[in-house]
This record gives C-alpha cells, sequence and structure tokens, in this order.
C-alpha cells in the first residue's frame, strides 16, 4: 500500500514546527492469525522555519518503522511504542496519527540552512541579528537615578 503525505494532513495537527511538506510513505502489511504488521518506509521532506533567520526551511525525512497490531479479548494501553493491542472485532485501524508521530520525532532540535539544507540563512536577516547585537539591552534614563539615593528603614 501506498500513501502520500501532503500539506493537507499539516492542516489536520497543530504543529508551529511544520509548514507542510510532501511524503511518500510504503507501507507493507503482513497478517498472521493474531496479529498484524506494518513496516512503513517515508521518503520526502517537510517544510519548516530556520531557527536563525526564519525563512521556510526544507528538512528530507528518510524512516523505516515497524507497528504492530495484536490482537487480545480487549483493546489495551500501548506498553509499547511499536505494539497497539486492538480488540478482536475491530476490523480497521486509523495509522494517521501514528505516521504524524512517526513524522514529528524527525524534526531536528535545531533547524538552520547551514545544519539542514548545507546553505546560508537570509543575508538581510543576519545583518539585522548582527547589527541587533550592538544595540545596549537597557536605556538609561535619569529619572530612575534619584531613586538609587532613597534611604529604606
Amino acid at each position: 500500500m501506498e500513501v502520500e503525505i501532503n500539506h493537507l494532513f499539516f492542516e489536520k495537527y497543530e504543529n508551529d514546527d511544520i509548514n507542510g511538506g510532501n511524503i511518500h510513505v510504503q507501507i507493507n502489511v503482513h497478517r498472521k492469525e493474531t496479529m498484524v504488521s506494518l513496516d512503513f518506509n517515508l521518503q520526502g521532506h517537510i517544510i519548516s522555519f530556520c531557527d536563525v533567520c526564519l525563512d521556510e526551511l526544507t528538512i528530507p525525512i528518510s524512516k523505516r518503522e515497524m507497528l504492530i497490531l495484536k490482537t487480545t479479548g480487549n483493546a489495551k494501553e500501548r506498553e509499547d511504542e511499536n505494539i497497539v493491542f486492538v480488540g478482536e472485532k475491530v476490523h480497521s485501524y486509523n495509522i494517521e496519527q501514528i505516521l504524524y508521530e512517526y513524522i514529528v520525532t524527525l524534526i531536528p532540535m535545531r533547524k538552520t540552512h547551514q545544519e539542514v539544507e548545507n546553505g546560508t540563512c537570509n543575508p538581510a536577516m543576519l545583518t539585522l541579528i548582527e547589527d541587533a547585537k550592538n544595540v545596549p539591552v537597557f536605556i538609561e534614563d535619569e529619572r530612575w537615578e534619584a531613586l538609587k539615593n532613597i534611604e529604606l528603614k
């Protein structure tokens, strides 16, 4: 089975780190008597924002994962991140949330053009950042000087 993930998929979730993307997902299903094994192969990219210049940034995605759906008398909570327990009468399982979690785990902690795309950040923004480094953080105000001379008892 093959699935294409695009901006419509990401619009369902509120995540400031993802602004869109295109990911091709190949899913191989292996059925057994009391379980179903799903092998996922994700290939593509997501669009995020650079932590330095705030311009859009394309982050490549490549991941292989496996999920096991085990049939039990009653559905249980997930004990293992790769194993989901489902009831015997369940004939379908929505993997949308699982795919989203796989994608989110691939977002790097630091997203910059240099580290992700081997490119350069927006030069105009880099200039603004450098200029801001030279601006004093605290502005001196003479009215506050008078308060320094007050003696509290």
